[in-house]
């Protein structure tokens, strides 16, 4: 169950940080790189809590 909760908040994450990006290149707006950096930390840290988890399994 915590796998699948994992994984989509992982795609939501993805398409959160590629959503802000085009829109980042497409308007140039500052307050869009602190949405990018969100994102992509919070990408970070899911992948590698779901990396441990199966690593335990």
């Amino acid at each position: 169950m915590l796998n699948t909760i994992l994984k989509w908040l992982l795609i939501l994450c993805t398409a959160s940080l590629l959503v802000n990006g085009l829109l980042f290149a497409g308007t140039g707006n500052r307050t869009l790189l602190v949405n990018i950096a969100g994102n992509a930390g919070l990408g970070v840290v899911l992948a590698l809590y779901l990396g441990i988890i199966r690593k335990k399994q």
